[in-house]
C-alpha cells in the first residue's frame, strides 16, 4: 500500500467535503431566515407533510436531490436552530430521503452509467429499479414518522421561531446576516471535523489494505451465495460491493454473454446489500456521530442501516419474484 497516496486522496477527499459541508451549514443559517428559500423545496412539501415532518424538511429533501453532500449539513443546521426539533424528527428526516437520494443518483451518478452501458431500455429499467430501493426506504421512513412522532408540526414556516445559537432574526442587513452565516457555520464545522477528518484518514487506509479487504471479501461471499442468485451473477455481487461502476460493466459482459438481464439486475442490489453490511461502521457510523454526536449519530446509523438492508432485499425479493412467476411462466 502506497501510504503517500493514500493521504493525498485522503486530503484531497476532506478538502472537497469541508467545502460541500461548509455550504450545506450556511444555507441552512440562511433559510431559516429567508422564507422563500425555504419554500423552493415545495415539491418535497407533500413528503414532508405525509411523514409528520417540519415544511422544512422539504428543503432539506430538495436538496438531497441536487447536492447530496450539503443535505446532512443542512438538516444537522435545521437541527441546531431548532426547526428539526427532536431526534426521531432527525431520524424520520434521514429515512424518508432514500427516495430524493436516488434521484440524485439517477440524475447525477447512475443514471448517465446505466444507460451508456446497458443502453437506453435496460439502462431505464435498471434506473426503474433503484427508484425502487429509494421508494420503498421513503415508505419506511413514513411509516416511522407516522408512528414514532406524535403530532403534525407547524403547517407554514414561521420566520419568527427561527433561532440559530440563540439569536433571533431581527430584520438584519444582508452583509451582517451573511457575516453570521459564514461565522456560526464556521464554528460548526469545526467541531464536525475534528471526528470526521482523523477518522477520514483511519478509513482510507483500512480500504485500501487488501490484506483488510480480503478478510472482508471472504466474509462477504457465504452470504452472497445465501442470497437467490444464479451462480454466474455472483462475481457481480461480490464486486459491486466493492465498486459499482466496474459491476455495472461486468454485468453487461455477462448479459452479452446470455445472463438474463433480472439476474444482472438482482446481482448489482445484491452487491449494495453486502456493502451496506461493511459500510455501517467504515462510513454510516463516523459520519453520523461526527455530525450529531455519538447517541442521536447511533441512532441515525442504525436506522439508515436497517432501512437501507431491509429496501434492497425487498427489492431483490421483488425482482425474483418477477423472474419465477412472471417471465418463467
Amino acid at each position: 500500500m502506497d501510504y503517500v497516496t493514500v493521504v493525498r486522496d485522503a486530503t484531497i477527499f476532506l478538502l472537497e467535503l469541508t467545502i460541500f459541508i461548509y455550504i450545506g451549514l450556511f444555507l441552512a443559517y440562511i433559510a431559516c431566515r429567508r422564507e422563500k428559500l425555504l419554500r423552493i423545496g415545495f415539491l418535497f412539501k407533500p413528503l414532508a407533510r405525509i411523514s409528520k415532518l417540519p415544511m422544512c424538511c422539504s428543503f432539506y429533501f430538495l436538496m438531497t436531490s441536487i447536492n447530496l453532500t450539503s443535505s446532512t449539513p443542512t438538516l444537522l443546521g435545521f437541527y441546531k436552530q431548532g426547526l428539526v426539533s427532536d431526534d426521531k424528527q432527525v431520524i424520520t428526516a434521514t429515512i424518508t430521503a432514500g427516495l430524493p437520494i436516488m434521484f440524485w443518483y439517477v440524475l447525477f451518478f447512475t443514471g448517465p452509467i446505466a444507460i451508456g452501458v446497458f443502453g437506453l431500455t435496460n439502462g431505464l429499467l435498471f434506473l426503474a429499479v433503484w427508484v425502487a430501493i429509494g421508494l420503498i426506504q421513503s415508505i419506511l421512513g413514513i411509516i416511522y414518522g407516522r408512528i414514532m412522532i406524535p403530532k403534525l408540526p407547524q403547517p407554514e414556516y414561521d420566520g419568527e421561531d427561527c433561532i440559530f445559537n440563540g439569536t433571533e432574526n431581527e430584520n438584519q442587513p444582508l452583509k451582517q446576516e451573511l457575516k453570521d452565516a459564514s461565522k456560526d457555520s464556521f464554528g460548526i464545522l469545526l467541531k464536525i471535523m475534528k471526528i470526521l477528518a482523523p477518522v477520514t484518514f483511519i478509513l482510507y487506509i483500512v480500504i485500501n489494505s487488501e490484506t483488510i479487504m480480503a478478510y472482508v471479501n471472504a466474509a462477504l461471499q457465504p452470504i452472497a451465495e445465501i442470497l437467490p442468485l444464479d451462480v454466474e451473477a455472483i462475481p457481480i455481487a461480490m464486486m459491486a460491493a466493492f465498486n459499482l461502476i466496474i459491476a455495472i460493466s461486468m454485468a453487461q459482459q455477462l448479459i452479452v454473454n446470455g445472463l438474463l438481464v433480472i439476474d444482472a439486475f438482482m446481482a448489482i442490489v445484491a452487491g449494495m446489500f453486502l456493502y451496506n453490511l461493511f459500510e455501517l461502521f467504515h462510513t454510516l457510523i463516523p459520519y453520523n456521530v461526527s455530525f450529531f454526536g455519538k447517541n442521536l449519530g447511533l441512532k441515525v446509523s442504525v436506522a439508515l442501516f436497517l432501512t437501507i438492508g431491509i429496501s434492497d432485499l425487498a427489492v431483490i425479493m421483488i425482482l425474483w419474484c418477477i423472474k419465477v412467476f412472471v417471465l418463467s411462466a
